[in-house]
């Protein structure tokens, strides 16, 4: 016992000598010889497979054209299928005396025409404004603007026909006289075919049909006062009424009168013009075409 405690404190206290850190060295580099001499034995005695170099597969391609017989391709009726006797389609017709619509909508403005395509209206939803035509419909909703009149527009809301009047107008039905405006204008219509080229050969003939006044208010010009001539057939077609105050042509301001005589001599070669009046306070974009 005492004999081991005394050589465990004699290694612990020898330092080792330059031959054994030799031997050790020695060792390490003949075992790490060894390995390597077996891996190049072994790669010798038993090489790598080798790979097969990549080719691509022929593929046989049939050229021959299959032609597909003409009756066949008529019986697929890829643009629908002709009926000879089916149902013309009808055009629902506007209804003139709808109720106020619901939709939370305000309506700006209003562009009324004889022609359809040429009818605007200024519509606000949401705080968003927008102009639409006859068949468009209104932004973030499902409604279609389907008539323009000259204080309410007429919209179609999931198949219902609604009104929406004029900003700061009061809901009213039309009366029967208006809505049967119209018809008496086509009954006239040739004779107010007759006016409008009568217009277009002598443009100052226009005054004879509808007349200005100019009105003043503290010495400054506030418009013209519009009323009926001698014949007001082409006074009602437009949408005109008796006191609208013209303020404007073609955006232009009828308030300044260094601009009037310009105006003038531009509409004398024009064929349609709008005309911008102010009536109970809102202002209408009244379109008048001579052809």
């Amino acid at each position: 016992m005492l004999a081991s405690k005394w050589f465990a404190t004699a290694a612990t206290k020898r330092p080792l000598s330059l031959q054994s850190v030799t031997r050790i060295l020695t060792c390490g580099l003949v075992v790490i010889l060894a390995w390597v001499m077996g891996r190049l034995v072994w790669s010798i005695v038993e090489p790598a497979p080798i790979v097969a170099r990549w080719q691509p597969l022929a593929v046989t391609v049939n050229t021959t054209q299959q032609q597909i017989p003409v009756n066949e391709l008529l019986s697929l009726n890829l643009f629908g299928r002709y009926q000879a006797n089916a149902a013309p389609v009808t055009k629902t017709p506007v209804k003139q005396d709808a109720p106020q619509t619901q939709l939370r909508l305000t309506l700006v403005g209003v562009v009324a025409s004889s022609t359809p395509a040429k009818a605007l209206a200024v519509v606000t939803n949401n705080g968003k404004q927008n102009t639409y035509g006859i068949n468009e419909v209104i932004d973030n909703t499902r409604a279609t603007l389907i008539a323009v009149y000259n204080d309410r527009v007429i919209i179609r809301n999931n198949g219902r026909d609604e009104t929406l009047m004029l900003e700061g107008l009061k809901f009213t039905k039309p009366s029967a006289v208006a809505i049967a405006a119209p018809k008496k204008n086509r009954g006239n219509s040739a004779e107010l075919a007759k006016i409008k080229q009568e217009i277009l050969s002598e443009p100052q003939s226009l005054f004879s049909y509808i007349r200005l006044s100019q009105v003043k208010k503290d010495g400054q010009i506030e418009g013209y006062r519009v009323n009926p001539g001698k014949n007001r057939i082409l006074f009602d077609q437009v949408g005109l009424k008796a006191n609208d105050l013209a303020v404007s042509i073609n955006g232009n301001s009828l308030t300044d009168p260094a601009i009037m005589a310009k105006l003038w001599g531009e509409l004398s070669s024009a064929s349609d013009f709008t005309l911008t009046v102010e009536r109970n306070g809102q202002l209408h974009d009244i379109h008048i075409e001579l052809q």
